[in-house]
């Protein structure tokens, strides 16, 4: 039996600040001993099939900057399991639009020189005391979509992707109690490279999950300095 941490969509290099501080205050909180990245570690902006400015159009700048930020993460959480999301599958995506072979391009590992990880490849999931951890892209989609794919599974599931939508739900039936638990995210929505979400009213939620023994989840919201709990 485990208590896990999970880490929300980073999206590096606009991961917020004090996020990894944050992350580290709740492992030392509830004794974690496992840690899942539930994707997005990267957010990839200039390779993106988003229409982009100008300024987000430097792929070696970026890179050099997110890869920075990664650091950071391995260097405080250096035994991880990483989920594949969407934006970190990007190099993959144009790799396959040009028609190369995915030989030609660089392991995660590698790429990002988190070594010691492990990798769980894109629409995959991770299964820890019979919970089912994804990235959030594929399966069920809607206001709280991690309670909808707990129920399309029979099982509780943990997953990230929608950066608006945190907290747990449960439900049961006749055979067992399970959850649903979103995780929200890490980034700084106030980076050009997140401008795609600025027309929407929601914003993300900056927190993180905490799974014990496959029985309970819980939303760590994360203090960002005033009463509102959003970014200023």
């Amino acid at each position: 039996m485990s208590r896990v941490l999970v880490i929300g969509d980073t999206h590096c290099p606009v991961m917020h600040r004090r996020y990894v501080t944050f992350l580290q205050e709740i492992a030392e909180l509830w004794r974690i001993d496992e840690v899942v990245h539930i994707g997005d570690l990267v957010d990839w902006a200039s390779i993106s099939y988003h229409p982009k400015a100008p300024s987000l159009r430097n792929s070696q700048q970026e890179y050099v900057k997110a890869k920075k930020q990664v650091t950071q993460l391995y260097e405080a959480f250096p035994e991880a399991t990483w989920i594949i999301g969407n934006h970190d599958a990007l190099t993959e995506r144009q790799l396959f639009d040009i028609g190369l072979p995915i030989e030609v391009l660089k392991d995660y590992r590698e790429m990002w020189g988190v070594l010691n990880w492990e990798i769980i490849p894109r629409f995959g999931h991770h299964l820890i005391d019979d919970v089912l951890y994804m990235h959030g892209d594929k399966g069920r989609y809607g206001k709280f979509p991690a309670i909808m794919n707990a129920e399309a599974e029979f099982q509780s599931v943990v997953q990230g992707h929608a950066h608006s939508s945190a907290g747990v739900m449960y439900g049961a039936n006749s055979n067992l109690r399970y959850f649903g638990m979103q995780v929200g995210c890490g980034v700084d929505y106030r980076s050009a490279a997140m401008s795609y979400g600025h027309k929407y009213a929601k914003k993300p939620i900056l927190g993180c999950g905490v799974v014990i023994d496959g029985t309970t989840a819980l939303f760590e919201p994360m203090n960002l300095g005033n009463k509102y709990g959003i970014l200023k």
